[in-house]
């Protein structure tokens, strides 16, 4: 049994694990397209088969950074799993069977059926705005921006407990619950999937730099920790004035885990991958 995660900029990773079931592909944040908006991809745009045969999709909140409607038509997962407060709005502009779309309140836990055997899902608060930028014109609910804690059984039969611990952090800034992930999986995640960037120039107080990712990681200690949610989209016209933005967060972040003793930081090249 196995489980490797491959990036593909931004938020999105894509993370297929074997079991002897069968395989499971779970893809977080779909941004698949070259820009959406007023940003643009610098990066090459995924593969198709980078992503494909998503069986679960997780999605944070309903930035369009985060939430890309024409990503996910293209990605068509046999599960969405979106933020408390926006199923039925997603599935509206989806026109996808109510089966297919769901949401997990903050601070409760599903459990979803696969082929490959049971899948476990919780949502635990972020510090994060969650409203979509032209709301009022698409419709789009008062949703909450959430972190995601995914329990894959059976992954590691070797070990004991078997499960792998997925921890999604989606976006956020620092709060006081930051650490929440320890009671919802019991133990440290095996995996963190944490932002330490952003595609401006400047972060605001609803997300992680580098250093205040490191602070997060070190008191949560997963297993293996990826930055994501940096050096990929950038405003239209302005990607020469980012500077080091496209190269130095993901470096930073795994030189300050290092710092504070944490082991397995790992920064990963846009469609880079790594097995468990």
């Amino acid at each position: 049994m196995s489980a490797s995660l491959r990036w593909l900029g931004h938020s999105t990773v894509t993370v297929d694990v074997t079991r002897s079931a069968g395989n499971l592909r779970i893809v977080t944040d779909p941004v698949l397209r070259p820009g959406l908006g007023h940003l643009r991809r610098r990066p090459p745009t995924p593969a198709p088969w980078a992503s494909a045969g998503c069986d679960l999709a997780l999605v944070s909140h309903l930035h369009h950074d985060h939430l890309d409607l024409p990503s996910l038509r293209r990605l068509r997962p046999a599960v969405l799993v979106t933020p408390p407060g926006s199923s039925d709005w997603v599935r509206w502009k989806l026109r996808v069977p109510a089966t297919r779309v769901l949401e997990v309140a903050v601070g409760a836990t599903v459990e979803l059926p696969f082929a490959s055997g049971a899948v476990s899902v919780s949502a635990l608060p972020a510090h994060h705005t969650g409203h979509r930028t032209g709301a009022r014109f698409s419709r789009a609910p008062e949703a909450v921006a959430v972190e995601h804690l995914v329990r894959i059984p059976g992954t590691f039969p070797e070990r004991n407990p078997d499960d792998l611990l997925l921890w999604a952090v989606g976006d956020t800034g620092e709060f006081e619950e930051s650490d929440a992930v320890l009671a919802a999986g019991g133990r440290s995640p095996d995996v963190a999937l944490v932002p330490v960037g952003g595609w401006g120039h400047t972060l605001g107080p609803h997300h992680l730099d580098p250093q205040q990712a490191a602070d997060l990681v070190a008191r949560v200690r997963p297993g293996t920790s990826i930055p994501v949610h940096w050096g990929t989209l950038h405003p239209v016209a302005l990607g020469a004035t980012m500077g080091d933005r496209f190269v130095e967060p993901g470096r930073r972040f795994v030189a300050e885990a290092a710092r504070r003793g944490v082991t397995g930081a790992v920064q990963l090249p846009v469609g880079g991958s790594l097995t468990l």
